[in-house]
């Protein structure tokens, strides 16, 4: 079965469902304090975008960022991603976490798969 759905979207609904974030409907908040970004196709493009959206929906850019994502791939996201866009390390904050789901052999092989990727570049 497939939706329609964006992951995105998804998350900013289980957010609303659980009483995390407010209701987004247009008649009770018109500029509700969450946004999603639904174009990204990869991590770079989900932070540039995620940017581009924020300034969108502001009217000015991020002063500070914070990336909540596995520690795994907190090199990716400060050495690689962070740099390329010129964003100042003093700004830029990585909160790395870790499966609880996940058993040690698929982690050993998405740890070892983002070694290779990051390698690479």
């Amino acid at each position: 079965m497939t939706s329609s759905t964006t992951e995105a979207e998804s998350y900013l609904r289980l957010g609303q469902t659980r009483g995390i974030l407010p209701d987004q409907s247009p008649t009770i908040q018109p500029l509700g304090r969450a946004t999603t970004e639904n174009f990204a196709l990869d991590s770079y493009q989900n932070l540039l975008f995620s940017i581009a959206r924020f300034r969108e929906y502001t009217g000015h850019f991020p002063v500070k960022i914070t990336v909540v994502g596995y520690d795994f791939k907190r090199p990716r996201f400060e050495e690689l991603h962070r740099s390329a866009l010129r964003w100042p390390k003093n700004k830029f904050n990585y909160i790395g976490v870790d499966p609880e789901h996940a058993d040690e052999d698929s982690s050993l092989k998405a740890i070892g798969g983002e070694v290779l990727l990051f390698v690479i570049f």
